[in-house]
C-alpha cells in the first residue's frame, strides 16, 4: 500500500512562518510607533533649540509605551492563537493520520486514532512553547523600544548642536543606525546578542519541525514500527544526501522483507549537522517493509545524485541569501518612506530593482529553483472593517477565506453572522471555535447529516462533558473525554460516507445505561478497547485513556 508522502520543509516552514511572522512584524510596528512620536509636531524645534526639543521628545516617552503596550497585546492574542493551531491541532492531526494509515495497512481498525495523553502534551507543549517566547518579547522589547527611541533622541541632539548635520539628516541617519541594530532581547551562553524576533523564530522553527517529527514517530512506536521512508528533495547536507528516498531506522542497519534499512545513527543523528540535525527540512514517514512501496518521484528527483543534492543546497542557501536581503531592503525602504527622506527612498528603490535582478537571473540558471514572492514580500501591518486593531491583513484574509467555506458547507444558520464575529470566536471563546471546525469537518465528509445544527452539535458535546465525562463504567474505568468520532456516532447521518446508507444516532441516557449496565467484552482487535453493550447502544471505550470512541445503535442484547 502507498503511503501519501504530503509534507516537505516548505510546508512545515509555512506553518513556522504563520507564527514568527507575527513577532517580527511587530517589531516593524514598534519602529513605526518611534517614528510617529520623532516626527510629530511640537512647541520645540530641533534646529532652533536642541536641548528643549530634546526635553520635549523624552517626556512623550509615556506615550510610545501606552502605543506599545497595544501593540504587544494584539500580538501576543495573535500568536498564542497560532502557536495552538499549529502544535496542538495540526500536530495532533498528523498523529491521527499517521496511527489510522498505519493501523488500516496492519489490517486492524483504524477508528481508533484518539490519544487522550498525546492531545494533553501538545496542548501543553503549545502554551509552555508560547509562553516560552511570549515572557521574551514582553520582558524585552518594551524595554528595547523605550532605550532607541532615548538614543535616537540623544544622537539626534548630538550631531545638531555640532553643526555636522540638518535636525532632519541627524534624525534619519539616527533613525536607520538603529533599525539595522534591531531590537536586541537576548544573549546566549557564548555572548552573541540575538534580534528578539529572530531569537523567536529560532525556537520556534526548531519546536515545529521537532514536534511533527515526533507526531509521525509515535504512532509507529506504539504499533511496534521502527522503519521509515526518508523523504527526497533538490536539496540536502551531506549526512543527508545519502539517507534520500531510503528505508531508514534509529536502532540497527539490516535487511527486512528484501529492504535495505540504514542506520540513522551512522549518519550523525542526535548531532547539530547530522541528519535531521538544525534546519534539517527532511521527514520520516512511517514504512512497513513488504507492505508499503515508495512513493513515485518527480521527473526532476529521480536521478539525482547524492553530490547533485549537496551542491544544490548551497546553491538554494545562496537563493534564501537574495531572499532575505530583499525583504530587509523593503523594510528599510519602509522606515525611509516613514521618515520621508527623499534620497534614502531612492537608494532602497534602486538596491530592489538590483536584488531582484540577481535573484531572477540565480533562479534562471539552476532550474530546481522556484520562486515564492512570500519569502520576499513586505507585509504592512494591515487593517480591515471593525477589526482594524485584532489582526494583521494576512490573517485577516485567512479568516475570510475560512468563513465563506464554512458557509458554503453549512448555510448561514450554522455560522456566526459575520466574519468578525468568526475572527471574535477564535481570539475570545477558542473552545467553540475548536467545536465549530470539527463540526465543519464532519458535515464536510458527511459523517453528520444536515439536520443536524451547529447547536446541536454544541449541545450534545456539553451534555456528553457534563453527564457522561467523570463517571465510571461498571468495570472501573473512568470516562475522562470524548473523541470526535464519538459525537459524529451520537448524532448520526443519512448518508455514511463509507456505506451511504443511513445510520441513526444514539441518545445519551443509552450510552450512560451500556457503560453502567451494559454486558463488558474486550475488543478482538484491540487489547486498549473495551466494549459495552447495552439494550439499545453499544459503546467502544479506550481503557488507557478513558475516551469514549464511538458508539452505534443496539437493537438486541448480548
Amino acid at each position: 500500500m502507498k503511503w501519501d508522502f504530503i509534507q516537505n520543509d516548505e510546508q512545515l516552514d509555512a506553518f513556522v512562518n504563520q507564527i514568527a511572522d507575527v513577532y517580527h512584524q511587530l517589531t516593524l510596528d514598534l519602529f513605526d510607533e518611534i517614528i510617529k512620536k520623532l516626527r510629530a509636531r511640537g512647541t520645540a524645534n530641533l534646529n532652533k533649540t536642541p536641548y528643549i526639543w530634546q526635553l520635549e521628545k523624552l517626556n512623550a516617552l509615556h506615550l510610545l509605551n501606552e502605543a506599545n503596550v497595544k501593540l504587544i497585546v494584539r500580538a501576543s492574542g495573535i500568536a498564542e492563537a497560532k502557536f495552538r493551531e499549529i502544535i496542538a491541532d495540526e500536530g495532533y492531526k498528523i498523529y491521527q493520520d499517521t496511527k489510522q494509515q498505519l493501523l488500516e495497512d496492519m489490517g486492524r481498525d483504524g477508528t481508533n486514532v484518539d490519544n487522550y495523553e498525546v492531545q494533553r502534551a501538545l496542548q501543553a507543549l503549545a502554551s509552555q512553547s508560547f509562553r516560552e517566547v511570549d515572557n521574551l518579547i514582553n520582558t524585552s522589547l518594551p524595554q528595547a523600544s523605550r532605550a532607541m527611541y532615548q538614543d535616537i533622541v540623544t544622537q539626534s541632539v548630538a550631531s545638531v548642536v555640532t553643526g555636522t548635520k540638518s535636525a532632519e539628516q541627524a534624525i534619519s541617519e539616527a533613525t536607520m543606525s538603529m533599525f539595522k541594530r534591531g531590537f536586541t532581547g537576548f544573549t546566549d551562553r557564548g555572548g552573541k546578542r540575538w534580534k528578539a524576533d529572530v531569537y523567536a523564530r529560532n525556537v520556534i522553527k526548531s519546536t515545529v519541525y521537532r514536534t511533527y517529527r515526533e507526531m509521525r514517530e509515535k504512532p509507529a512506536e506504539e504499533v511496534g514500527i521502527d522503519t521509515f521512508y526518508y523523504s527526497v528533495k533538490a536539496s540536502a547536507r551531506e549526512m543527508c544526501a545519502p539517507l534520500q528516498g531510503q528505508i531508514v531506522t534509529k536502532g540497527l542497519a539490516r535487511t527486512e522483507a528484501g529492504e535495505r534499512i540504514l542506520s540513522l545513527l551512522d549518519y550523525g543523528y542526535g548531532e547539530p549537522g547530522g541528519c535531521l540535525g538544525i534546519n534539517c527540512g527532511h521527514v520520516m514517514t512511517p514504512f512497513i517493509p513488504g507492505v508499503n512501496y515508495k512513493p513515485e518521484l518527480p521527473d526532476e528527483l529521480k536521478n539525482l545524485t547524492e553530490e547533485q543534492a549537496i551542491q544544490n543546497a548551497n546553491v538554494e542557501a545562496k537563493q534564501r541569501a537574495l531572499e532575505r536581503q530583499i525583504r530587509y531592503n523593503k523594510e528599510m525602504l519602509h522606515v525611509a518612506e516613514q521618515l520621508g527622506d527623499k534620497g534614502l527612498i531612492q537608494k532602497y528603490k534602486l538596491n530592489d530593482i538590483k536584488l531582484r535582478g540577481a535573484l531572477d537571473s540565480w533562479i534562471k540558471k539552476h532550474d530546481f529553483l522556484r520562486y515564492d514572492m512570500e519569502r520576499v514580500k513586505y507585509h504592512k501591518s494591515g487593517v480591515k472593517a471593525d477589526y482594524k486593531n485584532v489582526i494583521p491583513e494576512a490573517e485577516y484574509e485567512r479568516m475570510a477565506k475560512r468563513y465563506k467555506r464554512y458557509k458554503d458547507v453549512l448555510g448561514d444558520k450554522n455560522v456566526p453572522k459575520s466574519l468578525d464575529d468568526l475572527i471574535k470566536m477564535k481570539y475570545n471563546d477558542s473552545e467553540r471555535y475548536g467545536f465549530l471546525k470539527d463540526y465543519f469537518t464532519s458535515r464536510k465528509s458527511n459523517m453528520i447529516s444536515a439536520f443536524s445544527s451547529f447547536g446541536d452539535y454544541v449541545k450534545y458535546k456539553n451534555r456528553v462533558e457534563k453527564e457522561i465525562v467523570g463517571q465510571t463504567t461498571s468495570d472501573g474505568i473512568v470516562i475522562k473525554s470524548q473523541s470526535k468520532h464519538f459525537i459524529e456516532r451520537l448524532l448520526g447521518t443519512n448518508a455514511d460516507p463509507k456505506t451511504g446508507k443511513f445510520r441513526s444516532g444514539v441518545e445519551v441516557e443509552h450510552v450512560i445505561d451500556a457503560l453502567k449496565n451494559g454486558r463488558v467484552r474486550p475488543s478482538n482487535s484491540d487489547s486498549t478497547v473495551t466494549v459495552y453493550y447495552g439494550e439499545y447502544a453499544k459503546v467502544t471505550v479506550n481503557n488507557i485513556t478513558g475516551q469514549l470512541i464511538q458508539t452505534v445503535p443496539q437493537t438486541k442484547r448480548r
